[in-house]
């Protein structure tokens, strides 16, 4: 079995387009897919979810799924210093995307589990292994860690929703999370995407997992973000770059 898994591609049609790019050069694989948060946060979120469906790829929910489900952004201090704009984009998107599309995004599955041969348990799932909300961070309390791996605890746990990278062994868990697709801030990432590899080892009887990076042309999203009007263009990766 081998699989690309990617998550927070937060409505970037480029960054997205670069990461299938760079899956089809490591391919073929068995699966593509990709873990939550797919249509809210960037200027182009049904063409995003256009080409998520182009490609077949499997799409789990993620909380901006179910937000725009419930037409409700969650309250204060979800998006912190950028909390107004963001409310603008909140509400531009809901315009933008059609009702169906929205019902249909909120209703998507939220993890994936997998096993091979009676093997070990995969779980690609958005946050954690029980929650679309919760945080997994190095410096987490180990007994909440332990809690959000899910029970049973996975071989592999492989999650988005926090952009930055992380690798991190929790008991017999390996939770990795290779950062986002089309929301990186960090000043040596803002162009960059992320994805992972994930394989089947029969001979070991153990999930493989690689991430990998990309980049792609931020100015492209910027000026696609100017040419429809979207109100969130200065805080997309890479706007102070120009």
């Amino acid at each position: 079995m081998h699989i690309a898994a990617f998550a927070d591609v937060h409505a970037n049609l480029t960054a997205l387009r670069a990461v299938l790019r760079d899956i089809d050069d490591h391919g073929p694989f068995d699966l593509v897919v990709s873990n939550g948060d797919q249509i809210l946060g960037g200027p182009r979120p049904l063409e995003t979810w256009r080409e998520l469906e182009r490609t077949g790829a499997y799409c789990l929910c993620g909380n901006t799924e179910r937000d725009l489900g419930i037409g409700q952004f969650p309250p204060a201090p979800a998006g912190g210093q950028w909390r107004d704009r963001i409310l603008e984009v909140f509400d531009w998107t809901m315009d933008a995307v059609p009702a169906d599309v929205r019902v249909r995004a909120a209703g998507l599955p939220q993890r994936l589990d997998l096993r091979m041969d009676l093997g070990p348990l995969l779980v690609i799932s958005h946050a954690n292994g029980v929650n679309l909300d919760d945080f997994m961070w190095p410096d987490t309390d180990p007994s909440e860690l332990d809690r959000l791996t899910g029970t049973p605890p996975p071989e592999l746990l492989v999650v988005g929703h926090i952009h930055a990278p992380m690798d991190l062994q929790v008991g017999p868990t390996r939770v990795l999370r290779a950062g986002s697709v089309g929301l990186m801030y960090e000043a040596n990432a803002y162009n960059q995407a992320h994805w992972t590899e994930i394989t089947w080892d029969a001979p070991r009887r153990v999930w493989q997992a690689t991430p990998h990076a990309v980049t792609w042309d931020h100015t492209s999203e910027i000026s696609a973000g100017h040419a429809v009007g979207y109100p969130g263009t200065e805080i997309l990766p890479g706007y102070e770059r120009g």
